[in-house]
């Protein structure tokens, strides 16, 4: 009988959050058994619980979903150090005159809409209502009070906001005063059954994702320029400073909050229970098999 022809999925966000870091891996990690699938974090999520990709770095939330069927490659993800222009809540009115009104909802993302869940009626008391639509900055806010848009939609409505005079909160800078923790937006997310048949193929990933991470500190002209030529809304230097402001290594702070806003979920009833992170080391495990 055949050995059959090892193979990883990987699934790859289309947002400018994580272009510098697919960069590398695409470079760093090019065997012809690894195959990248584009998409939005709520698309990837979707095929990462149908089994049509291996891992992902997926939202946050997807994980406590259904923990029992996925690991996390520990020490990387997506999470904020403190403000961060591509998670926002537009609103035609102050924060606090937003109690019992209607809050639009981005489609592209599940973790950022139950983070804004959470703080508005966990953390602040607010009773809302919520609808789930896929609509830019004017749309959204002909259909409700308020409007939470992530990645480049949200960097692109920045300065329309402003213009039309609009409150802007950064839902990540409101999670860390109202918790004293940073958030985490996105994990290394593995599904179990293809951790636990994971080959060469994963290892050599999970090398080019560590060395990845290093790159990224320091990035190329080539990377640079190809993301200012489709991403108007940025400057060199912006694109730079956006890119310092997104933790792509996780501390035991970040956990913490993690942590948390898996309880808070739970209390909020988003989640049907609290999910306890349970890791997968690919070094360790592969080497070992």
């Amino acid at each position: 009988m055949e050995a059959k022809e090892e193979s990883l999925r990987v699934g790859e966000i289309s947002f400018t959050n994580t272009r510098n870091l697919y960069y590398y891996l695409r470079k760093l990690c090019r065997e012809p058994g690894i195959r990248y699938l584009k998409g939005t974090p709520a698309q990837l999520n979707c095929l990462l619980r149908s089994g049509e990709i291996d891992l992902c770095v997926s939202s946050s939330i997807e994980y406590a979903y259904d923990s029992s069927r996925y690991l996390v490659l520990p020490g990387y993800g997506i999470a904020s150090r403190g403000p961060l222009p591509s998670i926002r809540l537009f609103s035609r009115v102050p924060l606090e005159r937003l109690d019992g009104a209607t809050i639009c909802l981005t489609t592209e993302s599940a973790t950022s809409v139950a983070l804004c869940r959470v703080l508005l009626g966990r953390l602040l008391g607010q009773e809302n209502r919520y609808v789930t639509l896929s609509a830019d900055l004017e749309d959204g806010l002909d259909e409700a009070e308020g409007l939470v848009l992530i990645g480049d939609r949200a960097l692109a409505a920045n300065p329309r906001a402003l213009q039309f005079d609009l409150y802007i909160y950064d839902l990540s800078l409101l999670w860390q005063q109202l918790t004293g923790l940073p958030f985490v937006f996105a994990l290394w997310i593995i599904r179990e059954d293809s951790a636990l048949a994971a080959g060469e193929l994963l290892s050599r990933f999970w090398r080019a994702l560590i060395r990845s991470h290093e790159l990224i500190a320091d990035p190329d002209e080539e990377l640079i320029r190809s993301v200012l030529a489709d991403r108007n809304y940025f400057t060199r230097q912006s694109l730079l400073d956006y890119w310092n402001l997104i933790a792509y290594e996780l501390t035991d702070d970040h956990l913490a909050g993690l942590e948390l806003f898996y309880r808070l979920c739970h209390e909020s009833g988003i989640l049907q229970r609290p999910a306890e992170v349970r890791f997968f080391d690919p070094e360790k495990n592969i080497s070992a098999a």
